[in-house]
């Protein structure tokens, strides 16, 4: 009997997973890449692939296990659905600008991609975007 007070001890007690402070987007941390789908078809991706989005509008991708290349993001918190634009300037001398749409959901990001200099996509579904992106959150390691 003690010993199952003190479970639910425990269990009341114990930190839940916390949302992030007052003003600070909800896409910030490290995400895990899950799911691609790109024109309709599902695509392969190494173990390790995700992004960071760090503050200040810097995101780190990785295609796997090794190193990860800076990159740039924008958001434009007050739409609905949440939109970013996610920026690569390595890919010649102009930046490539792919307009996206976002959601997360605990800890599950969905990125629904446009083409760069379309239009935005208007939903998260394969067959209306370039590309579709499903990650999940990267737990800290204590």
């Amino acid at each position: 009997m003690n010993a199952l007070l003190v479970g639910v001890a425990l269990a009341i007690g114990a930190p839940a997973l916390k949302d992030p402070p007052k003003g600070e987007s909800p896409i910030l941390g490290d995400w895990a890449l899950v799911e691609w789908v790109q024109s309709g078809t599902k695509m392969a991706f190494g173990e390790g692939s995700g992004v960071e989005f760090l503050a200040g509008g810097k995101r780190l991708w990785r295609d796997g296990p090794g190193g990860s290349d800076e990159r740039q993001y924008k958001l434009y918190p007050k739409t609905n659905p949440a939109e970013i634009d996610l920026i690569r300037t390595d890919s010649g001398p102009m930046p490539l600008v792919y307009p996206c749409i976002f959601r997360v959901d605990r800890d599950k990001l969905v990125i629904a991609v446009g083409a760069p200099g379309g239009d935005r996509p208007k939903a998260f579904a394969s067959a209306e975007t370039k590309m579709l992106m499903t990650f999940t959150r990267v737990k800290k390691k204590d």
